[in-house]
């Protein structure tokens, strides 16, 4: 998408030797990055290579703890999100940060209004909105509230707002066309050449490898916090793309031992076509007794709105649940939970746990009848509970009295799993039970549900990473915009083959809607 082919222009953006550190792990090690003016560069890695903290050091949110940030020939060891701003870069983050109550006009503008006097013309805040959105080809009425579009009106308008009104040198793109429809993809695509032909710089990250190849000009790759390769996409192809992503190498994604001999035969738990319009579609799976089927896809693939929909925390408009034949259905979790189907959500902050409760209080709400009696907690009881699954975990805290709050995020997470288990569920919906912890506590949780869980639950699990879902899984169902596509089995499991699955590419023939 250059403007000038074959002619690039100066360096604007250099990273060099970029170190970042979170009390001693390493998030980035000697990263090096150079974007030129009038060039659309893209950054692609797995979850967890380092594109978030790189686009945070970027945009002044993350100080690096080494290395030399250059723009335009002026060198900084580190900006505030004022520097960036002074230096013209600008972020649009994957999350639309708006003002629901505001206007198109007024969210395009705040909360520096035309003139920069204390009396703003309102009619000629309007009349400029209306010139901009016709520029960039996307025709919305300026005085609709923000809260009645839509997620993908309300990310593009943040574009627009930074590619124009903004008028930013450096444009980072953090995933901004993960939320977007097609046909706004569309009128993306167009934004991104209009500010290259002007003169302006694009930093587009993605997931999306078909995307990059089709509006990047160069792209840069990261693996487990280092810049592994910088490419042209002229010389890049989905497969090569897709090897440099992952690695040749096995690093470390070998499959965990082999438990498949403690699945039974019968389908404990069924999905026939079960749909929500606009989110997912003809969704079909069996789950045996004792098996781990992982479910692939990308962000927005609609992983975590299935397990949602199935235990009522969002509606479904068509199709059908079974557990242990009988056709039923969910109008919230607590009816799901009744029934031992039990979901541990993907934010176990703001859904899961309670940070001024104890370790013990955390594991045990899920079964208050087992360790109570006439309504009162029994101490002993629930503390042999507690202790039971503390040990089994390997949580690191003083005692079971501990605070949740005062935990590491890994140790978190290894309650919230303990706290499934002490239910001892016939079906658990696991979505990315190891997203955000350290590789120890990782190690853990998934050797707790390999050997432990699966001795009295069936698994249904989402991971950050299509690694997790090797060591562990029997099978692993590939679900693409909605739908799945594709299915390995313990057997044919290879990394490449399953991430370009997740990218829409279809490996094994004869694969369709539903499986």
């Amino acid at each position: 998408m250059s403007g000038v082919e074959g002619s690039p222009g100066e360096v604007v953006l250099a990273m060099r030797n970029i170190t970042k550190l979170y009390d001693g792990a390493i998030a980035l090690e000697g990263v090096n990055l150079e974007v030129r003016r009038g060039e659309v560069h893209g950054l692609i890695g797995k979850n967890g290579a380092g594109k978030s903290t790189l686009v945070g050091i970027i945009s002044g949110l993350i100080a690096p703890s080494m290395g030399e940030i250059i723009i335009r020939g002026k060198s900084f060891s580190s900006l505030t999100p004022r520097t960036a701003k002074k230096q013209h870069v600008s972020i649009i983050t994957q999350e639309p940060q708006i003002i629901e109550e505001s206007t198109v006009a007024e969210n395009f503008f705040m909360p520096h209004y035309l003139g920069g006097t204390h009396l703003i013309n309102w009619r000629q805040v309007e009349k400029v909105s209306r010139e901009i959105l016709d520029k960039a080809k996307f025709p919305i009425d300026v005085t609709r509230k923000m809260r009645d579009l839509s997620i993908s009106e309300r990310q593009l308008l943040l574009v627009i707002k930074a590619c124009y009104i903004e008028d930013a040198e450096i444009i980072i793109m953090d995933e901004v066309s993960a939320s977007l429809t097609q046909k706004d993809r569309l009128i993306l695509y167009g934004i991104i050449k209009d500010r290259i032909a002007a003169g302006k710089t694009v930093i587009f990250i993605s997931h999306l490898t078909e995307e990059l190849l089709r509006v990047c000009d160069k792209l840069t790759v990261l693996r487990d916090g280092h810049s592994v390769a910088a490419a042209f996409c002229r010389d890049l192809d989905l497969k090569s793309l897709s090897a440099l992503i992952v690695g040749n190498e096995n690093y470390d994604i070998s499959a965990m031992e082999d438990r498949s001999a403690m699945i039974q035969g019968e389908v404990v738990f069924e999905l026939r076509d079960f749909t929500n319009y606009g989110k997912f579609r003809n969704v079909n799976i069996q789950l045996r007794k004792g098996e781990i089927v992982g479910i692939a896809g990308l962000r927005g693939s609609g992983r975590t709105e299935i397990f949602k929909s199935i235990v009522g925390a969002d509606k479904h408009d068509g199709g059908s649940i079974f557990l242990n034949g009988n056709k039923t259905a969910y109008h919230s979790p607590a009816k799901a939970h009744v029934d031992g189907v039990v979901y541990l959500p993907e934010e176990r902050e703001a859904e899961g746990l309670v940070g001024i409760a104890s370790i013990a209080h955390n594991i045990t709400s899920s079964i208050l009848p087992q360790v109570s009696a006439a309504g009162i907690i029994r101490g002993k009881k629930e503390a042999e509970r507690a202790d039971e699954l503390i040990k089994t975990l390997n949580v690191k805290a003083s005692s079971r009295e501990q605070k949740l709050h005062q935990l590491s995020g890994g140790n978190k997470q290894k309650v919230l799993v303990g706290r499934i288990m002490a239910h001892a569920p016939q079906v658990c919906l696991l979505d990315e039970p190891t997203r955000g912890v350290d590789i120890e506590s990782k190690e853990s949780i998934l050797q707790t549900i390999n050997n432990e869980m699966r001795k009295k639950s069936s698994v249904l699990l989402t991971s950050p990473g299509i690694d997790d879902l090797i060591k562990i899984c029997d099978r692993i169902l590939v679900l693409y915009d909605g739908s799945i596509i594709d299915e390995f089995h313990r057997g044919e499991f290879n990394e490449q083959d399953i991430y370009r699955a997740t990218q829409g590419e279809v490996i094994h023939s004869g694969m369709g809607d539903g499986i």
